[in-house]
């Protein structure tokens, strides 16, 4: 292994470290669980105001004792994440959305992206212009389909025109930055249904669009439904099918893929998630929040950390010592490496070789030789001539195959060693 010169580690540093920070608040809270979410969710019916309280101010203990930890930091991002954040009262917002500005001041407060998730629903909407007033300039709506029957199938518990009038009072409220999300391949789904669905969501013009494959998680009520044979999962080809279908039309429409499953017009990407892929510092609160830990002398590929997934849990960790909630994972060199590779393919620009040696010392092929042969071989894998590396549009429907050769190849190097 070649050693890192000075040169070395000061081109790493400005790569990696921009002396900002993201920050994600997880509020766990929902009116109805849906039977194929995996999150950490709790169900509220309604969200009574002494939770909502007492959850309010866990927070505000857990910003308060974390903020060190990435001090004199600027705001570049702020993601209200769930469960259904919407049915939080927009003065609850408010006073998070001050908290977290207070402690990480923004070059310029009117650009900080601040997103918002928000389910479809008459309470939600009518709380909009509000969510505005707080700061919010960004919405994530959980759209899912446009197909009453495809949404009771989902186990929605919205319905079409809820969600058709959802969209048009984010309008009216004055959001001129919009993401849907779109789940394909559900039970039952065909490409007919698909399109329409994809026609709907055209009208609507989205700044921005999220499609998700249905995922049978083992411990949700849909992946156990899967596992005794009670639900069938899409075939491979015809989910394969849709994703083609999604990028055609959506392309189409002036929209770039910029990520696996993420589309946006020109200007209009999730910089918040964007953070997530290239690795950069993420303040995570509350209920089962993850952590992109700055990096450090002592921890030169950065740290995870993991909150609590029960409420209980949580609450008793920020009584005990709010700057010590969650459990903390040191990302080896290996693991890094891994990750690396694996979170740069899922992005439209792919693995930049240059950027990559900054920071291990040596470029991809002397790590993944043989996996980039492979990959390219197969027509999964374009490799330019400085050695950077992108995902075909072949690649692109098996990305997660693809990466988990790599970050397999990391894990044999570690248990080697």
């Amino acid at each position: 292994m070649a050693r890192e010169s000075k040169g070395q580690t000061t081109m790493r540093d400005n790569l990696f470290d921009d002396s900002s920070v993201g920050v994600y608040l997880h509020l766990p809270f929902c009116d109805r669980i849906c039977p194929y979410c995996d999150f950490a969710v709790v169900p509220a019916r309604p969200l009574e105001a002494a939770v909502e309280a007492r959850y309010l101010e866990g927070l505000q203990a857990e910003l308060t004792a974390r903020r060190s930890d990435f001090q004199g930091r600027s705001l570049a991002t702020l993601y209200f994440g769930g469960g259904t954040p919407s049915i939080f009262r927009p003065e609850s917002i408010r006073t998070l959305v001050e908290a977290v500005r207070e402690a990480f001041p923004a070059r310029r407060t009117d650009e900080t992206e601040t997103t918002l998730e928000l389910n479809p629903s008459t309470l939600e909407e009518a709380r909009l212009p509000e969510f505005r007033e707080a700061g919010v300039n960004r919405l994530s709506i959980g759209i899912q389909s446009f197909d009453d029957d495809q949404l009771k199938r989902l186990g929605r518990a919205h319905r079409a025109p809820v969600a058709r009038s959802t969209l048009s009072a984010a309008r009216a409220a004055g959001f001129e930055n919009l993401s849907i999300d779109l789940i394909f391949a559900g039970p039952g789904q065909n490409t007919t249904e698909l399109g329409r669905d994809l026609d709907e969501l055209l009208e609507w013009s989205p700044e921005h669009v999220s499609t998700y494959e249905l995922t049978f998680e083992p411990e949700t009520p849909f992946g156990k439904a899967l596992a005794a044979g009670k639900m069938e999962a899409c075939e491979e080809d015809r989910a394969a099918d849709m994703i083609e279908q999604i990028e055609s039309r959506l392309e189409g429409a002036g929209f770039e893929r910029y990520e696996i499953s993420s589309y946006a017009r020109p200007g209009r990407r999730s910089n918040h998630n964007a953070r997530y892929w290239q690795r950069q510092a993420v303040l995570g609160l509350g209920l089962g929040a993850h952590s992109m830990e700055a990096r450090s002398e002592d921890r030169p590929h950065g740290a995870r950390r993991a909150n609590p997934r029960s409420l209980e849990r949580w609450h008793a960790a920020v009584a005990a010592n709010p700057s010590t909630v969650g459990e903390i994972e040191s990302l080896s060199v290996e693991t890094a490496r891994g990750e690396a590779v694996f979170l740069a393919l899922r992005q439209r620009e792919g693995l930049n070789a240059l950027r990559f040696e900054a920071e291990f010392g040596e470029p991809p092929r002397a790590f993944f030789g043989p996996e980039i042969r492979s990959a390219v071989d197969r027509g999964w894998l374009l490799e330019g001539a400085a050695g950077d590396l992108q995902l075909t549009a072949e690649g692109r429907l098996l990305a997660d195959s693809v990466a988990a050769e790599f970050v397999a190849a990391e894990g044999n190097r570690s248990v080697g060693n």
